[in-house]
């Protein structure tokens, strides 16, 4: 699976978090949330990442495609989620996301395959961070475990995709 793949797969889930929020809340109320949010909080070692580190050991170089039509089908992604404008602005502004682009990976690299761990690693972390953001938002108590749940439903579409995509089981192992 290509970086860029990854990354559609989680901007996308990121968008129908967006949509599933703003249907809970309705729009402006979810966009005075996202304006109140609070910074992220520090991962710790467990879950923070810098991308740039990353290259060697979980990416395998690509050798034929060019950086640039990688995000030509990033911008085309976000563009088939239809989002209104706003969102879109903060599907863009996604931390998570952001940590990637802003790093020197090569977005046509492929993620290592069923042998290694760099998928499920991966997975793990943008499950946490989707996870801390949902928390940034200061969700009204009476609300928030419904709007947690509203955020799970696509990241767990995501998991199961990514892990089916870099060929893992998405269950985990069988007890």
């Amino acid at each position: 699976m290509r970086l860029v793949d990854f990354l559609i797969l989680l901007l996308e889930a990121h968008a129908q978090t967006l949509q599933r929020l703003a249907a809970l809340f309705g729009e402006e109320r979810l966009l005075e949330l996202l304006e109140d949010a609070t910074e992220l909080p520090d991962f710790g070692e467990s879950v923070q990442f810098k991308p740039s580190e990353i290259q060697a050991k979980w990416l395998e170089p690509s050798v034929s495609e060019i950086n640039a039509l990688a995000y030509a089908e990033l911008e085309g992604a976000v563009l088939d989620f239809n989002l209104p404008a706003i969102l879109e602005f903060h599907l863009w502004a996604y931390p998570h996301y952001r940590a990637f682009i802003e790093s020197p990976l090569d977005l046509s690299s492929r993620i290592r395959g069923p042998g290694g761990d760099a998928g499920s690693v991966l997975v793990g972390e943008a499950l946490a961070h989707a996870e801390a953001w949902i928390q940034a938002l200061h969700i009204p108590p009476a609300i928030s475990q419904q709007a947690e749940r509203a955020a799970q439903i696509p990241w767990l579409r995501f998991r199961t995709s990514v892990l089916k995509r870099i060929g893992k089981r998405p269950l985990g192992p069988a007890y």
